[in-house]
């Protein structure tokens, strides 16, 4: 085996653990920690959709999210839709939206929800989303989104939440805390820098030059 052999065989290994590394499936966004004891209901402005704007670990390829709600009312079925859209103003482009159906709460209770994201969704770093509910089989059941603080994977400005109301989307202002929410996937993978390439190249290089002179020796 030539050293041009030799350093291509060794180089390639490690070339591929790292982007395989960078690959695995990990959280993105987790703000699932601390309870703030709060939740925002549906029914306070006649709210269709409530969320929030985040900022993920990494963009990357979504492919899981987690959503807790809490019904102060009684019990029955819904369906929610996680949608998620670009930064606007305040909401931009739609990216993509998932649904789950026959939602079951038995009423004073909380509700957590996973929407698997199909072959997955691609995101940018900073992205909002926004849980709709409807077909609600008991007219009686109160629906919110539970509050949590501090996001521990990514940040989310805690002075302000999403809401649609009337198809018009806005800012809400809030005390401190942010929607509950979990986003899973894998993140953009980091390609090694060119410098870092050319300086293991070299030293493989030299270790290959070495091991040779050794042998002639």
């Amino acid at each position: 085996m030539n050293l041009m052999q030799t350093l291509k065989s060794a180089l390639v290994p490690l070339l591929m653990l790292g982007w395989a590394s960078a690959a695995r499936a990990e959280i993105l966004y987790n703000n699932t920690t601390t309870d703030t004891g709060d939740t925002f209901f549906y029914f306070n402005g006649s709210y269709t959709a409530l969320g929030d704007q985040i900022q993920l670990a990494s963009a990357g390829t979504a492919l899981q999210a987690q959503v807790e709600m809490f019904n102060g009312g009684d019990a029955g079925t819904f369906d929610a839709e996680l949608a998620f859209f670009s930064v606007g103003t305040p909401v931009g482009a739609l990216l993509g939206s998932f649904d789950l159906t026959g939602i079951s709460s038995v009423g004073l209770d909380v509700i957590d929800m996973t929407f698997n994201l199909g072959a997955g969704l691609v995101v940018p770093q900073n992205v909002i989303f926004t849980v709709t509910v409807s077909n609600m089989s008991n007219s009686n059941m109160i629906l919110g989104v539970d509050m949590f603080e501090p996001p521990t994977v990514g940040s989310s400005d805690p002075t302000f939440m999403i809401d649609e109301s009337g198809g018009v989307y806005s800012q809400l202002g809030t005390v401190d805390e942010d929607v509950y929410f979990q986003l899973s996937g894998t993140a953009n993978a980091s390609v090694p820098e060119a410098s870092s390439v050319v300086l293991l190249g070299i030293g493989l290089v030299g270790l290959g030059l070495a091991q040779r002179s050794r042998a002639q020796g």
